[in-house]
Formats: structure tokens, sequence, C-alpha cells
């Protein structure tokens, strides 16, 4: 048995993404944003903490519904994407120009596949934090991030 919580452990290929609800990916964008189980807005979430997006191969001009259904996972990749966070000096005499700490971000991208919903690409999960003390989410975290809007099923 897996330890969910444990950071030695993750999703794998085969595993499925049972979606409960639908999502409405708005005009103009490619993906829709979850975190603590709720459908937010990119500007609403709280990038420290664990939060997933679903994203699609397609933008369009008009709002996108993705309709309850099964996902299955067919790739998994695991990536870091930085940040420079912004730095505010509180003297005017400056030697030297930082642009502010650096900031990572551990990305795991779910790779999905479904007959009913073949425009979605992926699910991607990832939590900011500084460059030594981040980890990838754990099984656990993605549910957290996920809630009631997906249910995952393990792949043993």
């Amino acid at each position: 048995m897996k330890d969910e919580k444990s950071y030695a452990y993750s999703i794998s290929v085969g595993s499925k993404f049972v979606l409960n609800q639908e999502i409405q990916i708005e005009p103009q964008l490619g993906r829709t944003f979850m975190q603590y189980g709720k459908i937010k807005n990119e500007r609403d979430i709280d990038i420290y903490y664990p939060h997933c997006s679903i994203t699609v191969n397609s933008i369009k001009e008009q709002a996108q519904i993705i309709a309850p259904t099964t996902f299955e996972v067919i790739k998994i990749v695991d990536d870091e994407e930085y940040a420079q966070g912004r730095l505010l000096f509180a003297s005017t005499d400056l030697k030297l120009v930082s642009d502010g700490p650096l900031i990572t971000g551990l990305v795991s991208y779910y790779y999905l596949k479904s007959t009913d919903e073949p425009n979605v690409r992926a699910l991607e999960c990832i939590q900011w934090d500084s460059l030594y003390e981040n980890n990838y989410l754990s099984i656990s975290e993605v549910r957290q991030a996920l809630g009631d809007v997906f249910t995952l099923q393990l792949d043993n």
C-alpha cells in the first residue's frame, strides 16, 4: 500500500481522474485552476499551496465546457519552473542590485486521454516554494487540491 502523504510515491500511468462536475474554460484561455477542491481564477490561487489546472489543446473565442467523464493518465512529465521574486530596498545606498529570491515550482504534468473529451490535454499540479524546500506534490496533496471536482483512481 502506498503512503499517499509520502513524496516517495506518485501517481502512475494508467491511473484515472474522474471528473465529477462540468468545468468551464473561459474564452481566450487554455486552462482552469483548482485549489482546495474549488474551481478558481488564476489570480485567486495562492501559489505557495498545492493547486492544479486542467489544460486544453485549443484556445477558442467562446467558453469551453468539459463534461463529467473519466480521463486516463497516458504520460507523466515532472519538470521545474523558476521565477524571480521582486526585491524591495529600504536604502538609497545600495551597491548590489538583485531581482530578489528565486522560487521554484516543481510541476507534474499528467497527460490525459478521453474519447468523450479529446480536446483536454493535461492536468498540471504544482506548488511554489524556495529552491531548497520544494517537493513535487504527494498523492494526498493532489487529492487536496482537486477535492470533489475530480476523483483520483490509482493504478496500482
